[in-house]
């Protein structure tokens, strides 16, 4: 059975069955329902019910029947609008759209969501994540490294943070952290570290079981491991320390050097008032709350998905030195809007029989305009849907080709930005609208609007951007439009 996304109205839901119309031209839109199928039923704001179909009937409507089978929860559409995942899906971005086949992926994400209603405000709260994750998938492998070291290392450690070896920890024992540390690549470093003892081995024995195994807070054992006079490991700096902590307690915090610290800071708004308030060893154990609360792993999880059977927050560590490294190199991760103020952006489909050389050397779009002629003459939809039934002498109206054709014409602008898809999953092309509605000199010829190429290659999208509609105007869809300009930038 398949699941799908309906918009209705919530005073449908006030019993048990809902009866749900739509108009003939609307029958592509449930071509592939079934009885029996799943489906999030929607009003405008929220998700109000899980429904099962129980009946489909045409005559003269198409009428849709459902049972309602789960009432107990909603969820904001404001909110799904935002995550990942379910951001894209078309039924957020065209009114024309009320009935949407969701995939596999898409109906697990919604059914997670609404067994667990109360994580979807803070998903979406985090929602600037998502992009980062997004940029980190493709090079995830080359940040994480020697996954065999890095096992390596995690045994090393795992044996010795154990209570009883370190009560009997000598001074060579202690030397070998100097060879499984990075911070410690650098020989001056180490030597600073290890080149002789500094304290008694007590000393050195008491500062792991006070982090490990004392009696007071994290919080307080960390403050004491980071700051404390008496305490902390001599000659070990920051760095090494952030290391440390992360393969002494793997499980729950990340590495902690400058550059976790740095991206952490520019990520979250929150770390700002943290970074004020706190010393280094608070401070970090209010930035690992963060990092928790902000669902970054569950996002993690989504967008980049497990590429090592390694403690999960070593993979979170290298996604923060990619955003340090990304941030560092002043790479920005918003939407730029290059052109003139109130500029809109565009995606134009063209057929993926029409040889995309020649399209692209001919710099011009089209569209067929039949019948209708200048659609300049023509102040508003309705005038234009009206005019089709008395040309073509029919009631049967093609609702998204005649609304795309009036878009082109008189909301489209000389100065827009347009995306060319080719393909389903294939943007070709990302051009500027270089004049105004034109409407040709010679008979069947379609109007047109001339364009200068920006960029010409292919790209993938990855996820569902599948329009009906040749035209669609993007400009209100931020996440998409970020998405979109984002891939014709690498």
């Amino acid at each position: 059975m398949s699941t799908w996304k309906i918009r209705g109205e919530s005073v449908h839901t006030q019993t048990n069955t809902i009866t749900y119309q739509l108009d003939m031209f609307e029958q592509f839109q449930v071509q592939d329902l079934k009885v029996g199928d799943k489906v999030f039923y929607s009003d405008s704001i929220h998700i109000c019910c899980v429904c099962k179909i129980m009946s489909i009937t045409i005559i003269d409507k198409i009428t849709i029947t459902m049972q309602i089978i789960d009432q107990h929860h909603s969820l904001a559409t404001r909110h799904l609008r935002r995550t990942w995942g379910l951001k894209n899906l078309d039924i957020f971005k065209m009114e024309d759209i009320k009935i949407l086949l969701l995939n596999e992926e898409e109906e697990k994400i919604l059914d997670s969501l609404w067994k667990a209603p109360g994580t979807l405000e803070g998903m979406a709260k985090y929602e600037h994540l998502d992009n980062h994750l997004f940029r980190f998938k493709p090079v995830a492998e080359e940040w994480i490294g020697d996954k065999e070291k890095q096992k390596y290392r995690y045994q090393f450690f795992k044996s010795f943070a154990k209570e009883e070896n370190l009560a009997t920890m000598n001074w060579e024992h202690f030397e070998a952290i100097g060879e499984q540390l990075p911070a410690f690549q650098m020989p001056l470093l180490k030597e600073q570290a290890f080149g002789r003892q500094k304290a008694s081995m007590d000393r050195y024995r008491q500062c792991f079981v006070d982090l490990l195994f004392g009696e007071r807070s994290i919080e307080n054992r960390l403050d004491n491991f980071y700051s404390s006079p008496d305490n902390r490991l001599p000659g070990f700096g920051q760095k090494s320390m952030g290391e440390l902590l992360h393969y002494l307690l793997p499980n729950y915090y990340c590495t902690f050097t400058n550059q976790e610290l740095y991206a952490i800071e520019h990520l979250y708004d929150e770390a700002t008032n943290i970074k004020e308030k706190y010393s280094i060893g608070s401070r970090i154990y209010h930035y690992q709350k963060l990092i928790n609360q902000s669902y970054l792993i569950e996002k993690y999880l989504t967008i980049v998905g497990r590429k090592t059977n390694l403690p999960i927050y070593y993979e979170i560590s290298c996604f923060l030195r990619f955003v340090f490294y990304i941030f560092k190199n002043q790479e920005s991760f918003n939407v730029r809007h290059d052109g003139e103020e109130g500029a809109q952006y565009w995606m134009y489909t063209i057929s993926q029989s029409v040889n995309p050389g020649s399209f692209l050397d001919g710099k011009i779009l089209t569209l067929h305009h039949g019948k209708l002629g200048d659609i300049r003459h023509f102040k508003t939809k309705q005038v234009v849907w009206k005019r089709h039934r008395q040309l073509y002498k029919t009631s049967h109206v093609p609702y998204l080709k005649t609304s795309a054709l009036f878009q082109f014409c008189h909301e489209m602008k000389e100065g827009d930005y347009v995306f060319i898809r080719r393909k389903e999953d294939q943007i070709i092309a990302f051009g500027q609208v270089t004049s105004e509605y034109l409407f040709p000199k010679f008979p069947y010829a379609p109007s047109y609007r001339k364009v200068e190429w920006l960029k010409i290659s292919k790209w993938v999208i990855d996820g569902r951007l599948y329009y009906r509609n040749r035209l669609i105007n993007l400009s209100r869809y931020e996440n998409t439009l970020t998405y979109l300009l984002e891939l014709i930038s690498e």
